[in-house]
């Protein structure tokens, strides 16, 4: 029988089972209608009524009826409420309901976890996973009430200027540091040597700068490695598409952020915006609330180039922000794989380790079908962010983080003309109040300078007028006998 007509013959004997079940038909004139066997329609019957599927060879479901209903409204329930049930508990909370009879003689009924795997695959709407671990501050936002605000600010600025996929750009950075972990090993029982293995030496840590569009292509990177100079080892990776800059700790700072938005992503963008005749058209660029980017100098520039920057809500970005959905996750995945731990510790031994692996792992993180598609899961598209909303509950059940005292620029566009101003006129201000502070300062040191002095001139003149045996008595009731009596008066050491 093909698997067409094997189709069609399910289907109808499934029905015929439910008209059976039902009571519509009764067993024996199902039988007599020689459609069917006698074995098919009993095999049929009875799996509905022990609550498996027709077809489904198997032991018989663990709950059904009215208690797998109610299993199903307890477990709606607690994920509306934000707390999901592992399996252990499922199988604890169909035993419950199972075994909640008015006889108290009844027998106790146990659920194995194979009947629990079982209950979950026969309901669609039920899934296994493992939740991703989240800090606090992500928990707090990663939420509606948060998320929403931002993806209509993103829409509102795309209905104004229509974004093209060639002008949504992202940015931002990531660590290159390996994980030294163990690998599993195959060996032989008779090798006494296998449990114990040679630490892998800590790896120096660098910081790799990345900048895509949502259309797959990928801006000229630079990675941040931490030294006064850039080693011999890593000169071979400078390419047209990749700089390293040696910047001392390796982490982004405010220089190192300048230097790359001003001289290697905005001349690029203008480069390709040239080449691809957008000339007029304005660019997006989306970023993180990094304090390295807290410099109004920078996107004033950006400005003039019909640049918009629209920066994300704090501790939002394993949400929306593309580099993060998917590039980032490749880059790394493609260092851990293929990374092989230096046996030596040395540090030229360790930067030969990490450039064998960087070229190939920067290349496949940025390919286009990687990039596209991370743009497509953080939901950064016109109209795209539904799924991503979807997935978040209305509201956190955790405090939102605080922020810090600075300026406000979290998730809005920050080359608007007003803001730029505000943004402006709040660092005069702070620089305007941190000199009258210092001035103030400087008063008081001198004061309290002042004051000591004073006071060490008046306890020397003091001292000196003492004849020897009251200082000799002094000493003595103080029971320092004969060794030297040292006073701090004022961080000042007297000897006498």
């Amino acid at each position: 029988m093909s698997s067409r007509k094997y189709r069609k013959y399910h289907s109808r004997l499934e029905r015929m089972a439910h008209i059976v079940v039902d009571g519509v038909v009764r067993m024996t004139d199902a039988i007599n209608s020689k459609e069917f066997s006698r074995t098919s329609i009993k095999n049929a019957v009875r799996a509905l009524r022990k609550g498996r599927l027709v077809g489904k060879v198997g032991r018989p479901a663990a709950v059904v009826g009215e208690k797998e209903q109610r299993v199903m409204d307890i477990i709606h329930i607690e994920a509306k409420s934000g707390t999901c049930l592992t399996l252990k508990k499922t199988r604890e909370l169909i035993e419950n309901v199972i075994n909640d009879n008015d006889n108290e003689d009844a027998p106790f009924t146990e659920v194995s976890m194979s009947a629990t795997y079982g209950f979950v695959k026969r309901h669609p709407e039920l899934k296994t996973g493992t939740p991703k671990n989240l800090d606090i501050n992500r928990l707090a936002v990663s939420c509606r009430s948060v998320f929403k605000p931002w993806c209509k600010t993103f829409d509102e600025i795309h209905e104004k200027f229509h974004y093209n996929p060639a002008s949504i750009i992202n940015i931002d950075e990531s660590s290159t540091r390996v994980p030294t972990d163990s690998k599993q090993l195959v060996v032989h029982t008779t090798d006494t040597k296998a449990g114990f293995t040679k630490e892998p030496p800590r790896m120096i840590n660098s910081t790799f700068v990345a900048a895509v569009a949502a259309d797959g292509y990928a801006f000229p990177s630079v990675i941040l490695w931490p030294s006064a100079k850039l080693p011999e080892e890593l000169k071979s990776l400078l390419s047209p598409t990749l700089e390293i800059w040696a910047n001392g700790s390796g982490w982004m700072d405010n220089e190192c952020f300048k230097r790359y938005a001003l001289t290697v992503l905005l001349p690029s963008i203008i480069e390709r915006r040239m080449r691809m005749s957008l000339e007029n058209e304005h660019i997006l660029l989306l970023l993180d609330s990094h304090a390295s980017r807290a410099d109004p100098s920078i996107w004033r520039e950006f400005q003039k180039q019909q640049v918009d920057v629209l920066t994300f809500v704090p501790h939002s970005t394993h949400l929306c922000k593309p580099l993060d959905r998917g590039v980032f996750a490749v880059f790394k995945s493609e260092l851990t794989n293929r990374f092989e731990a230096p046996s030596s510790s040395s540090s030229s031994s360790k930067r030969a380790a990490i450039s064998d692996v960087l070229p190939q792992a920067i290349h496949t993180a940025l390919s286009p079908s990687v990039i596209q598609k991370a743009f497509v899961c953080s939901g950064v598209l016109h109209n795209s962010s539904g799924p991503v909303l979807l997935k978040l509950p209305e509201s956190s059940i955790y405090p939102l983080p605080s922020r810090r005292n600075r300026f406000n620029f979290y998730g809005k566009v920050i080359t608007d003309e007003i803001l730029l101003e505000k943004w402006e006129n709040h660092l005069k201000m702070n620089i305007e109040r941190k000199n009258e502070m210092d001035e103030k300062e400087k008063d008081e040191v001198k004061t309290v300078v002042d004051e000591k002095k004073k006071i060490k001139r008046r306890f020397l003149h003091v001292k000196n007028d003492d004849s020897d045996e009251e200082k000799k008595d002094n000493a003595l009731n103080r029971g320092e006998g004969k060794r030297k009596v040292i006073r701090r008066i004022n961080s000042d050491f007297v000897f006498f």
